[in-house]
């Protein structure tokens, strides 16, 4: 699977080439639920459990620190935590083409823009970091990477039947494993 993931942002110097690709992506979406995988249950399942993990399992007796604490669960909570929030920002997303750009819009949630012959930065919304962005179009399908110290965020936005397919593959440091999901899209003009 990390082969996949590995083609899925492989940068070709054809990124020009491919900004005459894939026109019928622009445009508003609406989530399809039927068709669309849980999102919220996904975080859930790679993001681990609500509740903090530690605490006096059993009294040390040869430290003052009389249990195992793991000081990075607060992190992770609020990873998780930012991570099921940002689940409404999925109900929609707008794609505007420019002849170098691409620019995503998630619902009110905010727009990123990635350059099809550059590389930019942004800033994650996860960790605060800066990320390095890069977009490319090849065979219809749209690859936006978001790739930073403490993470990458891999996406593709594929037409499929009139609907627009978005796969997702988030890795995290404080995550338990990598975020996979597919999205499915109805056009809404």
């Amino acid at each position: 699977m990390r082969a996949r993931l590995a083609g899925l942002v492989l940068f070709t110097a054809a990124a020009s080439a491919g900004a005459q690709e894939a026109p019928g992506l622009a445009g508003t979406w609406r989530l399809n639920r039927e068709l669309s995988q849980d999102l919220a249950g996904h975080i859930k399942a790679v993001a681990g459990s609500a509740q903090m993990s530690g605490g006096p399992q059993t009294w040390a007796t040869e430290t003052w620190l009389p249990w195992k604490a793991n000081f990075s669960e607060g992190e992770r909570l609020t990873v998780r935590d930012f991570l099921l929030a940002a689940v409404p920002a999925f109900e929609t997303v707008e794609i505007e083409r420019g002849a170098d750009e691409v620019r995503t819009i998630h619902g009110e949630a905010g727009s990123r823009i990635f350059y099809l012959k550059r590389t930019s930065a942004g800033t994650s919304a996860i960790s605060g970091e800066t990320v390095k962005r890069q977009a490319r179009l090849e065979g219809g399908q749209l690859q936006l990477e978001s790739k930073g110290k403490e993470g990458e965020f891999l996406e593709s936005f594929t037409l499929e039947g009139g609907r627009l397919v978005y796969v997702l593959h988030l890795e995290q440091k404080r995550l338990e494993k990598p975020l996979d999901a597919r999205l499915v899209y109805d056009r809404t003009e």
